[in-house]
This record gives structure tokens, C-alpha cells and sequence, in this order.
């Protein structure tokens, strides 16, 4: 590594609260400046099962508040960008904290993070791959989301080595406009996420550790990191900040539903006759309709790449008026508007 390589401080808070965890890379974030040339490797457990939301979301819509109190999961606001996420002590929180200065762009800095991730897992004995700008896959699953912000002067970027995904308490957070919804939500994160111990990978927390560490000198200096005075004045400004009422009065970031991965989506248009579809790729998964001449129609377009004049076209042939056909085309369409953003 040459001297002349950025420097990561690396600081492993081990379990903490949620909005301890959070306000940790934040405050970290925000007490560097931009001519630095050190920044931060932190790690993280959140002590207790939490819902994260990202940046640009708005809690009333995504989730299901009287659920998560009822349940006692706390809900916290991330500065980062990206999803909903379930975040518990069966991950390890990953976030690397770069000044402007050796961040260099957001792409490069994300393509970086994501490389040394990918090495990680490598050193841990998986074959995973990354999809789109965000993601890591194993064997056609997620393994890992991403998300990522500019936080004062510093580029953030953050994910999860996930040993366990507890998808029941996810799921029973997540606002879902009927039960058939709730039921399809399970199969799709059944099928379309993964993680560690599914993998058949039993890794301690120390090997954990010295996996990325090891992954992360082939591209960064690394040395052992504390908070200073500065840096826990920032946290605990931070903590307060993120401890401010949730953000609610707005739309869902999916409009009609839920992003399960870079490919596929589970959108309901909720309003009577109610319909249901399962998106990948711009191909129709699954569909399922209140209304039987609805449904005839929609399950003639599964398999079928989403296009103008599918859906009324399968309409017709299955005996619907044109205006009906084209109606429920119009639905399918808004439907799916968000799908593949």
C-alpha cells in the first residue's frame, strides 16, 4: 500500500443502542473536514431490532407504526439514502466515512466499497458478484444493499455483513395494503434475499472483522481509531438530530408497493377491484385481480414483457369491452410506474 493511500481509522463500537448506531456515522461524518486525508472504517451492532428508513422516506407510508410500537421496534430516520432495512444484532454494520478531499466521486467511492466487500466475502469462502451500483448477490439472492450520502464533507457509505435476515420482523413492519400482499412479501424475501448462515458460512465475529480489514489494506491504510473531543460532540449532535420526529405526510418511495432487489418489485393497487403483480425486469412475475375477467386477463400477460397494449389486448381476449380492457391496462401501467428505478 502506498504511504501516500488515504487512511482509514478503524473503530468497532460493538453492540449499541439504534440511534447510537446511527448517530455515530453521522457525527463522524460531520467532524471531518474536507482537506483531511484520514477517514473511518466503523463498525456496529445494533443492540436492539430496529427499522431503518432511508433519507427521502417518509415513515407513515412505509411502515406500519402501530405494528413496530406494538412490537417495541423503534424507527429511526438514517441520514443515508436507499430503503427500508431491518437492522438487528445478527448483522455486522459496515460504514466507511471518506473526506471529500480522497473520496473522489460518488460512483468511484461506492465501486470501491462494494470491491472490497465483494473481496470479503471472498476471504470468507463465497462466490458473490455485484449487481447494479448497490448490491452483492450469492447465488442468484441478495446478500447485500447498500446505501450511501453526502454528510458534511465527508462521502458515507454504508451496508451489513448479514449473518441472519429476520424477515417475519421485517415483514410485520412493513405497511402492506391487504394480507395477500403480506403473503407474497414472504415468498418473494424467501426467495429473492439471502445471507450468511443460509450460505453455510458460520464466521466469528473476529474473522468477520479480519476479513474486511485484510480486504480493505490492499486499497487503504488502516489504523486503530478513537473518538476525540470533537468527534463525540458531533455524535451526540447527531443523536439528537435523529431523535426528531419521523418524517410523515408523504407517498411511499415505490409508489404501489415494495422494492425485494435490484430485479423485482411487489406492487397493489389497493382501490376496489384490487389488484396484485409480482415485476421482474420489466416482465409480469405474478398477477392476481379482485375482479375474475381482471384476473383472466392479467394471467394471460404473465411471462410477458410489460408493454403498451398487452394488457388490453389480453383484456379483449378474455371477453372484456374495450374500455374495461383499457382501463385496466391504464391501472397495470401506473401500477408499475416506479418499478425498475
Amino acid at each position: 500500500m502506498s504511504s501516500k493511500a488515504p487512511s482509514l481509522r478503524l473503530l468497532n463500537l460493538g453492540r449499541v443502542p439504534p440511534l447510537q448506531l446511527h448517530a455515530a456515522y453521522t457525527g463522524l461524518a460531520e467532524a471531518l473536514s474536507a482537506d483531511e486525508r484520514a477517514g473511518w472504517l466503523l463498525l456496529a451492532r445494533s443492540a436492539r431490532g430496529h427499522i431503518a428508513l432511508g433519507a427521502s422516506q417518509y415513515a407513515d407510508a412505509e411502515l406500519d407504526l402501530a405494528a413496530c410500537h406494538a412490537a417495541g421496534v423503534p424507527v429511526i430516520q438514517r441520514r443515508l439514502g436507499g430503503g427500508t432495512v431491518w437492522v438487528d444484532d445478527a448483522q455486522l454494520c459496515v460504514f466507511f466515512i471518506l473526506p471529500a478531499a480522497v473520496s473522489g466521486t460518488r460512483e468511484d467511492f461506492f465501486a470501491d466499497c462494494l470491491d472490497v466487500l465483494c473481496e470479503t466475502f471472498g476471504r470468507l469462502g463465497l462466490e458473490v458478484e455485484r449487481v447494479g451500483q448497490q448490491d452483492i448477490w450469492s447465488r442468484g439472492a441478495k446478500l447485500l444493499g447498500s446505501g450511501g450520502a453526502a454528510i458534511g464533507a465527508a462521502q458515507v457509505f454504508g451496508a451489513s455483513l448479514l449473518e441472519r435476515f429476520d424477515a417475519g420482523r421485517f415483514m410485520a413492519c412493513v405497511a402492506a395494503p391487504s394480507p395477500g400482499f403480506r403473503s407474497w412479501l414472504s415468498e418473494l424475501l424467501e426467495r429473492g434475499m439471502t445471507d450468511l448462515s443460509r450460505l453455510g458460512i458460520r464466521a466469528t465475529e473476529p474473522e468477520l472483522v479480519e476479513a474486511l480489514s485484510s480486504s480493505c489494506r490492499r486499497r487503504w491504510t488502516i489504523v486503530d481509531g478513537s473518538f476525540d473531543d470533537a468527534a463525540r460532540r458531533a455524535v451526540a449532535e447527531a443523536a439528537k438530530e435523529l431523535g426528531e420526529p419521523l418524517e410523515t405526510g408523504g407517498r411511499r418511495l415505490v409508489r404501489a408497493g415494495i422494492k425485494i432487489n435490484r430485479h423485482s418489485y411487489l406492487l397493489e393497487d389497493a382501490a376496489a377491484p384490487w389488484l396484485r403483480l409480482v415485476w421482474r425486469d420489466g416482465v409480469v412475475e405474478r398477477a392476481a385481480a379482485q375482479d375474475a375477467g381482471a384476473e383472466q386477463a392479467l394471467q394471460l400477460c404473465v411471462g410477458e414483457s410489460l408493454r403498451e397494449g398487452l394488457v388490453s389486448r389480453a383484456g379483449i381476449r378474455s371477453g372484456m369491452s374495450k374500455a374495461a380492457a383499457a382501463e385496466l391496462e391504464s391501472r397495470v401501467l401506473e401500477l408499475c410506474r416506479d418499478a425498475g428505478r
